[in-house]
């Protein structure tokens, strides 16, 4: 069957819409993709593994479809007959950071279904298994929804089909009403160092770096009592080191930073593989006298707002306004590198303890594992799963010191 003849059988799902519009668009020219790892002490079964694939992409709607774009600017997820299974890739003897900088350097095909895909790593009586989301159709905790829902199959669970997810947009609405009605919040001083552009590092095929690092139970444990003491968040704790990190190795008397906000709470999205964030840039002088400790609690105060009701519609708002229909690569690039430009991106999915997995359970969880394509930049994932804090570092300009050195000063302040 060639491409035509699948467009002309293909049938709509739903449209794009504007949060999503803003991922495929950005990721035209600079590929926008995520991972999680989830490593086992056992050797994963691979006719087990791909039995599970073949039944969590039923279960999703939107593991099932690609993108039509239209002539007038409308993008559509659309599903033919029988899309293809998430491929599977079996390797052995090989580390998961390597693997996943293989996995950046290759593209997906929106234009054909699934936007994800799989690699299983076997080595010595150990495995992992990674998924790859292009971020039209996910979002960091939606990789978590398809692993936890991949375990459970594993584990001998049925799982039954979902209907095909909403837009967050479309949920907003449900919740607060017309977009045009929405109460939104007034903005902020204008500030020069937030407003410095930054630029796309064009893709080009050269592998980035992917640098882990983790914080020991008993750290971790340390620095949530820490910060439940200094009335601050963990996320807001790993920003303030990170930045500060950042502002040490390379001279950056300033330091903004993208936090992703998760909206499943908020528009009760449940365990659905779709888009469902926000976001929220905020800027600091890592190093103006200000403690460390003050500098967290300035940051959770921060954020308290942008994850507030006003602070998500106003977001919201926005990126509606920015990416409308017609909106192309350049709109979305001019998103990420002028009205929201930031020098990291920092992901916290949180703690994950994938309570109803079963006895099959991952040693170790890594995720998002994500790269941006935003020239001299970091992104940060981080997931807390068994009682540990794992960070996993993304950029081709990134060194294994630097999140080395976020996780130490970590340990540090929680003393």
């Amino acid at each position: 069957m060639g491409f035509a003849d699948t467009v002309a059988t293909a049938e709509l799902v739903r449209p794009v819409d504007a949060m999503e519009r803003v991922m495929y668009r950005y990721g035209e020219r600079n590929p926008l993709r995520f991972m999680v790892c989830a490593e086992f002490d056992v050797v994963l079964d691979e006719h087990a593994v791909r039995f599970a694939l073949d039944h969590v992409q039923r279960r999703h709607p939107l593991l099932q479809v690609h993108v039509e774009d239209r002539p007038d600017g409308h993008l559509d997820f659309c599903r033919v007959e029988e899309p293809a299974p998430v491929p599977l890739r079996v390797i052995t003897n090989s580390g998961w950071q390597a693997v996943a900088i293989e996995d950046f350097v290759e593209p997906i095909d929106r234009s054909i279904a699934p936007l994800m895909r799989a690699v299983l790593l076997t080595n010595a009586g150990r495995s992992a298994l990674i998924l790859t989301f292009d971020h039209t159709v996910g979002d960091g905790i939606a990789t978590l929804m398809a692993l936890k829902d991949v375990l459970a199959v594993l584990n001998g669970e049925a799982l039954p089909v979902l209907p095909v997810p909403p837009s967050q947009e479309s949920m907003l609405e449900t919740a607060f009403g017309p977009v045009q009605n929405w109460s939104v919040l007034t903005p902020p001083e204008p500030d020069a160092r937030m407003a410095r552009p930054m630029s796309v590092r064009r893709f080009d095929g050269t592998p980035t770096t992917v640098h882990a690092a983790e914080v020991p139970a008993e750290h971790t444990s340390a620095l949530v009592n820490r910060c439940r003491a200094e009335h601050a968040t963990v996320h807001a704790a790993i920003v303030t080191a990170a930045s500060r990190v950042r502002s040490d190795m390379r001279a950056e008397e300033f330091v903004r930073v993208m936090s992703p906000i998760n909206l499943r709470d908020l528009v009760r999205a449940g365990g659905d593989v779709a888009v469902y964030l926000s976001s929220a840039v905020i800027g600091m002088a890592p190093w103006d006298g200000t403690s460390f400790w003050d500098q967290a609690r300035t940051l959770t105060a921060e954020l308290a707002i942008a994850r507030s009701v006003p602070g998500v519609l106003t977001s919201s708002a926005g990126t509606q306004q920015a990416m409308g229909v017609g909106a192309d690569s350049s709109a979305a690039e001019h998103l990420f590198t002028k009205v929201m430009a930031f020098e990291m991106l920092i992901s916290n999915l949180g703690v994950q303890d994938l309570e109803s997995s079963g006895p099959l359970r991952p040693t170790a969880l890594w995720a998002p594992v994500l790269e941006t394509q935003i020239a001299d930049h970091a992104t940060i994932g981080i997931t807390t799963y068994a009682g540990v804090l794992r960070m996993v570092s993304v950029g081709y300009d990134s060194t294994e010191e630097f999140i080395e050195a976020v996780a130490r000063t970590l340990v540090a302040q929680s003393a």
